[in-house]
């Protein structure tokens, strides 16, 4: 079932689904869906919050499941499933919700894709939850179409899309959303009112008890470290050595991580830190003055502090980066378009630094492929640890690749040579063979004139809708399948055909990580490389033979 959030770096946009803890309490005892139903019809509960403006901790969609509920039973309904999206808006064409999806997905067929567990519809407490924009609406109507007339709850009304559920949205819904949003944005930062955002370091983050705005208050204990990056930088200092400083002196970031080279950038870079603001990709300037709009919260002043405006732009010619530069004119750069970078080396990420740091600990930063260049470019493109407490550790690319990349070919094939097999059947095969079995007939009709096309052109337009979804979501699953089961069958002859990302997805599959251990004391750089400092960490179900089909 899905489940965005990361353990590892808590984030107040995620989407999951999972079974309604009270059914959940049920199945634990061994007893069935079907006993606990009672003949209610089973719901899915679905949740969305804008945004999470309560730390994220999720008790907006938690109140919209407890009132979802309430509203179900009050119809001789239960909810079997939760569905949720927080902190994520229904007013974007480019915002995915993939909560929402999974659900018209599960409605359509009539039960939840892993568990088995059989969906009639869904309740909510408003309607505009589900869906703002008009494909969103539709897909919805659809998945309770293709479901055979499932039902939608919204707060305590059951609701017919085709008939009385409300104005269908618009296209323009979006764009008017957009725009307002673009409006208010624009006059608060012509006003230099605090804007929206997590807590940045130097200023205090918000609170509800006493009231506070983020980001308006600094910081007592961070904005003395803050002041100090910013002089160290425009001094000459560099990023790494920024980092270090402060990762040194036990100062945390605003997350409570350790400090990195783009944490230095991307805090010095904001202009924030002495009272202005990038809006559009350039700085806000008043209409008036010409002049920076110098905001409302507290900021660096020139007098007190010793830096300002003047420090800010004198360091910004520095920035290389285009997403850091923050609205500072460089000629000959305004065409430049981003391109994405994809990777380049086998083992980026994979290799982790076995160098104990400065502060005595297993360093165990990524290592990623650099290219070599200048008098280092007959040695060849070079793996390299970019922590700024370590001294670091590399490894040339050729050798590291031929030996790992035998390692695991090796594993491969003693692991994975059998177990072949061909994915299970796709649940909505029949249900899409059906959709173009009736299409078919339509268009067929239309052509011998049994039937007018203005009477069948919304069933055509809704059939098609229809058909393309569940291709999609066929092609998903076979990908998917495909993805979860790259290592069944194994021949050693397909790594040759491989491409670099499939050949990274395999030893992602494989390799939990390879720590690289430090060049012995008195042994010369240029000895010949060593496999034994490699130490391979391999992933759970690569040491033993692959497990049957069930």
């Amino acid at each position: 079932m899905i489940d965005t959030r990361d353990p590892e770096r808590r984030s107040r946009t995620f989407s999951r689904c999972y079974i309604t803890p009270e059914l959940q309490v049920w199945l634990d005892t061994g007893s069935t869906t079907a006993g606990w139903l009672r003949g209610r019809v089973p719901l899915i509960s679905y949740a969305r919050i804008s945004a999470d403006g309560l730390g994220g901790d999720a008790i907006g969609v938690l109140r919209q499941h407890r009132n979802n509920a309430e509203s179900a039973e009050a119809r001789g309904c239960a909810v079997v499933l939760r569905y949720e999206d927080n902190n994520l808006t229904a007013a974007k064409e480019t915002v995915l919700r993939p909560a929402f999806r999974r659900m018209c997905q599960d409605i359509a067929h009539g039960a939840e894709r892993e568990t088995g567990i059989p969906v009639r519809g869904c309740v909510s407490v408003e309607r505009e939850r589900v869906y703002r924009l008009r494909p969103d609406f539709l897909a919805f109507q659809d998945a309770l179409a293709l479901a055979g007339g499932a039902v939608f709850i919204e707060g305590g009304n059951v609701l017919d899309l085709t008939e009385d559920g409300g104005p269908v949205p618009g296209t323009s819904e979006g764009d008017r959303v957009r725009a307002r949003a673009a409006k208010s944005r624009a006059d608060r930062a012509e006003e230099g009112r605090v804007y929206a955002g997590p807590r940045r370091f130097g200023w205090l983050g918000a609170s509800a008890t006493p009231y506070r705005i983020g980001n308006m208050h600094r910081d007592a204990e961070e904005w003395p470290h803050l002041l100090a990056m910013i002089k160290a930088r425009a001094a000459g200092g560099s990023w790494r050595g920024i980092a270090a400083e402060m990762n040194r002196r036990g100062v945390r970031t605003a997350r409570g991580g350790r400090w990195s080279e783009q944490g230095v950038k991307g805090l010095v870079a904001n202009p924030a830190w002495w009272g202005g603001r990038i809006l559009d990709g350039a700085l806000v300037m008043g209409a008036a003055t010409g002049e920076p709009v110098i905001g409302e919260w507290d900021h660096a002043d020139e007098a007190r502090d010793g830096i300002g405006f003047q420090t800010w732009s004198g360091i910004m010619r520095g920035v290389r980066a285009a997403r850091l530069h923050r609205g500072v004119e460089r000629p000959g750069e305004a065409s430049r378009q981003a391109v994405g970078t994809s990777r380049t080396y086998l083992f980026s990420g994979v290799l982790r630094c076995g160098r104990r740091n400065e502060f005595g600990e297993v360093c165990r930063s990524r290592l990623c492929g650099n290219k070599a260049t200048g008098r280092n470019q007959k040695y060849g493109d070079y793996y390299r640890c970019g922590d700024p407490n370590c001294k670091g550790i590399g490894r040339r690319v050729a050798p590291v690749d031929e030996f790992l990349v035998g390692l695991l070919l090796d594993r491969l094939d003693e692991h994975f040579a059998d177990g072949a097999a061909e994915p299970p059947a796709w649940r909505g095969t029949t249900k899409l063979a059906g959709l173009l079995r009736t299409r078919e007939e339509v268009e067929s009709a239309v052509a011998t004139g049994e039937a007018s096309w203005g009477d069948v052109q919304d069933l055509l337009l809704r059939l098609g809708r229809n058909i393309a979804g569940l291709d999609a979501e066929r092609q998903e699953y076979e990908e998917t399948w495909a993805k979860e089961n790259l290592l069944r069958g194994w021949r050693r002859e397909r790594w040759g055909r491989m491409g670099m990302r499939e050949r990274r997805e395999v030893i992602a599959q494989v390799f939990a990580s390879v720590l690289v251990l430090p060049v012995p004391e008195g042994t010369s750089d240029k000895a010949p490389f060593d496999p034994s400092l490699l130490i391979p960490s391999w992933r759970r179900g690569t040491t033993g033979p692959l497990p049957s089909e069930p």
